[in-house]
């Protein structure tokens, strides 16, 4: 092994959050750079990220997931659907100035932030807030991209979602801001969200996907705001199993996508 690669393990499962407060504690250099587990970097999606970080003004670059063909065709087609419109928002609001987002892959200055709450969820959205409350830009950079395996079943993704937007819930309770996800901006910024929404859906035609993605969001909201008011953490989750297999990474890292 290369001595510049340090493992870094845990004696038992404490959450993401444990983790990432590990990596910030330990990092050295300028820059850290995240990546999801469940996600195959393409080539230099990483050096795209450091590069922008060039501007001293940016706190955070983030990168481009795009789904990894997978599933069921409807299962399939909302994924799509939630990665497409995702990075089509992105996009949008990155050349407004308004990104407050990270994604699946972001790199971050180190030292703007020295830790997150042990029990966040949502460690990205939670150091995109406190990015651009300090200051500094969010850049999002299409060119730095990763495939990303999405789950392979209505249930898988139905608790995905909740818990991805329970965790948006608690970084509003946190810190007084929502980072920037579907029902937020519909909320925050109607206008320009049902803009975009029409706009991407006239583009490319998913009203079947769109359909079903508009319902399972609907219903993820409601169980991630019945478990913020009951006290449900999800701090060490429920891991969605169909988000990746052995086989599947295996295939990824020999270039088989």
């Amino acid at each position: 092994m290369d001595p510049r690669v340090k493992l870094i393990e845990e004696p038992a499962r404490l959450g993401k959050a444990s983790a990432v407060n590990l990596i910030l504690e330990k990092a050295r250099g300028d820059h850290v750079a995240f990546v999801s587990a469940d996600v195959i970097p393409k080539p230099n999606c990483i050096m795209a990220l450091v590069e922008t970080m060039a501007e001293r003004s940016v706190g955070i670059s983030c990168g481009r997931p795009v789904p990894v063909p997978r599933g069921s065709m409807l299962i399939r087609e909302i994924v799509e659907t939630l990665w497409g419109f995702h990075n089509w928002q992105l996009q949008e609001l990155n050349d407004a100035g308004l990104l407050m987002h990270a994604s699946e892959i972001f790199c971050i200055r180190r030292g703007i932030v020295q830790e997150i709450p042990k029990d966040m969820v949502n460690d990205d959205a939670y150091l995109a807030v406190m990015t651009k409350s300090r200051g500094y830009s969010i850049k999002y950079v299409p060119n730095s991209e990763v495939g990303v395996y999405g789950p392979q079943t209505v249930g898988d993704y139905l608790k995905q979602r909740r818990r991805i937007i329970a965790g948006h819930y608690q970084v509003r309770k946190e810190t007084g801001e929502f980072s920037q996800f579907l029902f937020y901006s519909a909320l925050v910024r109607p206008i320009v969200t049902f803009r975009l929404l029409i706009e991407y859906f006239a583009r490319h035609r998913k009203i079947r996907s769109g359909v079903a993605t508009a319902l399972i969001e609907l219903a993820a909201n409601m169980l991630a705001g019945a478990d913020m008011l009951g006290g449900k953490s999800h701090a060490v989750w429920s891991i969605s199993t169909t988000t990746k297999t052995g086989n599947e990474l295996h295939r990824s890292l020999n270039g088989n996508t």
